[in-house]
């Protein structure tokens, strides 16, 4: 059974979720949405008012007879959350404030051929450059979400893979950024992050769908009502190593046949590489960090109308539909999103090859079309949610575990911890 303080921190995190997702609410709205009671949330409001997380800003003016209700909102100034995307070609930071609005960000390199300890050492640098010229206080920074491919140890803060290279199998990501940057930090798989900042950010019309994520690699997520779906270690929905259907090229997992093998952006470049001419016309170059630049460059002449780059690329698109297919057929999904900084130029021909398959091959089509959507946020999903992630998080961290502990354990008659001072 939860103690008091975890069901004081499951309602606080209701009411705050249902404010950053709306923007504006009265309490008889949220109790509405929430399915609590009034006079919980009357306590929750009044708790989270104190605590300088939610103010009342006026009055309903579409209300019609009677008192007018007070509308609430999140102080965004409160706090801030960062996201951190990094991959070997590209990094991306993203700075939240309380509220979920992006109020910084950067596009950097990504790892390249560095090894983990320089890389981390570069984001910290980073981070702190831009909480500066943001002029976010790093006091009123909640923490940051660390978001790279998988599969990973979240517990850990760890890889289980030698990608990039096998420096970075085990190597302790978390645990270098927080003594370097003084916060703390949660791992979160890309994909799964770009699928719950797609949840609370993106503005989709439903909330339960599922997402192809494609940087240098191919992932996936499902959310169901609106919570990721995670499996039994948080490595779930690892689309790009589904074997195709006539796939044969070989995947670094060791199979054969996988989407990332046959689809992913390394894959499409390898295809013009192979073909001296077309590469020397495409500006493609083959640099090992260079992937998601030369994959631009096809997209660019695919949209400039180049016949060879829209074949490559339709050709990925059809193979990325079949995954896509399987991920429908699994989860009972009639949504589909694509996220992830491959799909910035050549997103829209994705959509359309994806959705003619799965209208051609999902179950669920006999029931509903389904639909197939382009990221309101495609190249920022991951980091985006990954700061999100950390804005929901915290306050339910459980006592004696995990970053948060300190802070979760000494605040139990209410949750929201004070990190002002943290170093």
């Amino acid at each position: 059974m939860a103690d008091n303080g975890t069901a004081r921190a499951t309602t606080a995190v209701r009411v705050l979720d249902l404010l950053r997702a709306s923007g504006t609410l009265s309490r008889v709205e949220l109790a509405e949405r929430s399915e609590l009671t009034p006079a919980t949330i009357t306590n929750a409001v009044r708790r989270l008012i104190d605590a300088g997380l939610v103010r009342e800003v006026g009055r309903d003016p579409q209300q019609g007879r009677g008192q007018p209700r007070r509308l609430l909102e999140l102080v965004a100034s409160a706090w801030y959350a960062v996201g951190i995307q990094i991959d070997r070609t590209t990094t991306t930071i993203v700075v939240l404030d309380f509220a979920g609005t992006r109020v910084a960000s950067a596009g950097l390199r990504g790892s390249g051929a560095t090894g983990p300890e320089q890389t981390v050492h570069a984001l910290a640098e980073h981070l702190g450059a831009l909480l500066r010229r943001a002029d976010v206080p790093r006091s009123r920074v909640l923490g940051v979400g660390l978001v790279t491919h998988g599969p990973q140890d979240r517990e850990r803060g760890m890889l289980l893979t030698a990608q990039p290279g096998p420096e970075w199998m085990e190597y302790p990501l978390t645990g270098t950024l927080e003594g370097l940057i003084g916060l703390p930090v949660l791992l979160e798989n890309d994909a799964t992050a770009a699928a719950f900042g797609e949840c609370w950010a993106g503005g989709l019309p439903t909330d339960t769908f599922g997402l192809v994520y494609m940087g240098s690699g191919i992932g996936g997520g499902v959310v169901v009502e609106g919570e990721v779906y995670r499996g039994r270690a948080s490595n779930a929905v690892e689309i790009g190593h589904v074997a195709l259907n006539g796939g044969e090229a070989p995947c670094v997992c060791g199979n054969r046949g996988c989407a990332q093998a046959e689809a992913g952006p390394e894959a499409v470049v390898a295809k013009v590489l192979a073909d001296p001419d077309l590469a020397e016309r495409l500006g493609v170059r083959g640099a090992p960090d260079g992937t998601l630049a030369d994959f631009e460059r096809i997209a660019r002449a695919w949209r400039a109308g180049d016949p060879e780059a829209t074949g490559l690329l339709e050709r990925s698109a059809r193979w990325i539909g079949q995954a896509a297919v399987a991920l429908v057929n699994l989860f009972d999904l009639d949504t589909v999103v694509l996220a992830g900084p491959a799909f910035v130029i050549s997103g829209q021909l994705y959509r359309e090859h994806v959705a003619a398959e799965l209208e051609r091959s999902a179950l669920s089509r006999v029931l509903r079309r389904p639909s197939v959507l382009v990221s309101s946020n495609v190249d920022i999903a991951a980091a985006t949610g990954g700061a999100l992630h950390v804005l929901r998080t915290l306050p339910m961290s459980s006592p004696g575990r995990g970053p948060w502990a300190p802070a979760r354990a000494a605040a139990e008659a209410w949750p929201i911890p004070n990190t002002e001072g943290a170093t």
